[in-house]
């Protein structure tokens, strides 16, 4: 049971740095980031039957990148495994550590060393056809150093004929050290082009750009390897964190044998109009599938014969209704007392953005203090209007927000948000606002306004189709409404919501996975935890 730390490129940096003040040997972290890479190859190839027949390409930068390949080749070779290093800068520009394990290769009789200069085009077209015949390429050429200006020239190439050599000869497996050749490891922006990794062998914890698309598009499988550095170094900064399914678990609340309906959990769900009956009912049956003890849908008059129908397990609650058929205003004080009765909310899907509708859930979310799960036309309803009441002035720290990205944009105020902004942005909404912020999508997103973000790890693209987000309001308002913390509640819902949609595509698919398919997929993440609980 962990939580999994992530952090920018440039905070290992400078731990590295610090580290090595305090005393530890730069060139003994460097030994172990080669040899915990030269293990997981070894290991791999093992396990494919080739061991030592296995054929390598290493491509090596000047920097400590570049060393940890020089070590890891010299691992290789001691194996048995043929290696062949082509390095991109004239050993003149070696950092000091890569030099001396330049040296140490320099010296095994086995090995195979050429300086790829961007003139000599006889070693290129050897570089080129050593890739046809290697079984793995290990990219070793710039670290968690490279940031903000685009790849070009000698090394662009170089880059660019590693990934045409994958698609077109017999590579196996493509690794990168630390971080993908060209993934700016602060944020996961493509700098002009970038090694597309299998496996991205990385060193005490992963970077941002690792999980931050696009940057994630290219790093495969992610291995960390421990290279001596201690925890507490790693503590000093942002508080980024990915779960694993041992930690979601851990966090799910307990039933006691002799328990209740309403000791379970009681949650109060406001939502739905005219057209848009879905979004509540699956919020609601999201809720149920994780758990919730009694759901009950604060609904429209007119469409309550519709709920009764499709929600047989759903206690609903018809009040007044504007002309369109979306709440009024008018029910606020109904609606207020009934939440008394109730441990948590979701608000939102299928509301509709009637002004009357807008009034009633900013006064709702002024009044109740209870844990709220918001989403949809709920967030329109606290961020969109501009003329009204400043939204600084509420307080929101009882609210878990899901924003879409289209939503986070209304929240901002700006147009589209950059796939590498998302962890910042959402990080920048929840302190300012005080909350707790879910922006979904690829890697959803998960900060609370002290400083902690979570990044999900499960799900896929076939979570991007209509509905996806109503189960998952009501996923998270299930969990709040059984007790859990704002923070668990968001964390453990969004990865649930993921996990189940990882289950459901294998037997049906990613392109025909449709909202309510989540529903079983629930039950099946709930029995894999029931497995580990009880």
């Amino acid at each position: 049971m962990k939580l999994n730390r992530i952090l920018k490129g440039t905070r290992t940096a400078e731990i590295d740095a610090r580290v090595i003040s305090d005393g530890i040997d730069s060139k003994w972290l460097m030994k172990n980031a080669g040899s915990g890479i030269s293990k997981e190859i070894i290991g791999d190839f093992e396990n494919k039957k080739l061991k030592r027949a296995a054929r390598g390409v290493i491509v090596c930068g000047s920097g400590n990148n570049g060393g940890d390949g020089l070590v890891a080749a010299k691992d290789l070779l001691d194996y048995g495994m043929k290696v062949i290093v082509f390095y991109i800068s004239s050993v003149e520009k070696f950092s000091p550590d890569s030099l001396f394990y330049f040296k140490k290769l320099e010296a095994d009789k086995n090995n195979v060393t050429y300086y790829l200069n961007p003139e000599d085009k006889k070693i290129y077209s050897l570089f080129k056809e050593e890739l046809k015949k290697a079984d793995f390429v290990l990219d070793a050429i710039f670290g968690t150093g490279l940031h903000g200006k685009d790849i070009y020239g000698p090394s662009r190439e170089v880059i660019e004929s590693i990934n045409l050599a994958k698609e077109k000869s017999k590579i196996k497996e493509i690794y990168s050290v630390d971080i993908p050749s060209g993934v700016d490891s602060d944020d996961g922006r493509v700098l002009g082009t970038s090694v597309r990794a299998d496996k991205t062998i990385t060193f005490g914890c992963k970077k941002i750009g690792l999980v931050n698309y696009p940057g994630a598009d290219f790093a495969g499988q992610i291995k960390i390897i421990d290279i001596g550095i201690p925890e507490k170094y790693y503590g000093q900064y942002e508080q980024i964190f990915e779960p694993d399914f041992q930690w979601i678990a851990a966090n799910i609340p307990v039933k006691q044998s002799w328990t209740y309906k309403y000791k379970v959990g009681n949650l109060l769900v406001i939502a739905g109009s005219a057209g848009f009956t879905g979004a509540a009912s699956m919020t609601c049956m999201g809720a149920l599938r994780c758990g919730a003890g009694v759901v009950t849908l604060v609904c429209p008059w007119e469409l309550n014969s519709i709920f009764e129908e499709k929600l047989t397990e759903v206690i609903t609650y018809p009040v007044e209704q504007t002309e369109d058929i979306s709440l009024h205003i008018n029910s606020l004080n109904e609606i207020l007392d009934l939440s008394d009765r109730f441990n948590a909310l979701a608000i939102g899907p299928g509301l509709s953005r009637n002004p009357s509708t807008i009034c009633l859930v900013r006064e709702l979310l002024k009044k109740i203090k209870k844990p709220v799960v918001l989403d949809a036309d709920g967030l329109f309803a606290l961020y969109g209007p501009r003329d009204v009441e400043n939204i600084e002035n509420f307080d929101l720290t009882n609210v878990i927000i899901t924003p879409h990205s289209g939503e986070m944009s209304l929240i901002m105020g700006v147009g589209k948000i950059p796939l590498e902004d998302r962890i910042k942005t959402n990080m920048e909404v929840a302190k300012k606002y005080k909350l707790i912020s879910v922006l979904k999508g690829a890697k959803t997103v998960i900060s609370d306004y002290k400083n902690t973000t979570f990044i999900n790890p499960t799900g896929n693209w076939g979570l991007a189709t209509a509905g996806t987000g109503d189960i998952l309001t009501g996923i998270i308002g299930s969990l709040l409404c059984q007790g859990m913390g704002l923070v668990e509640s968001a964390v453990c819902g969004v990865y649930i919501h993921g996990m189940a949609a990882d289950i459901m595509v294998k037997e049906t698919s990613r392109t025909s996975l449709i909202a309510t398919d989540l529903l079983d997929g629930i039950k099946r993440v709930f029995l894999e935890i029931e497995k580990i609980k009880y």
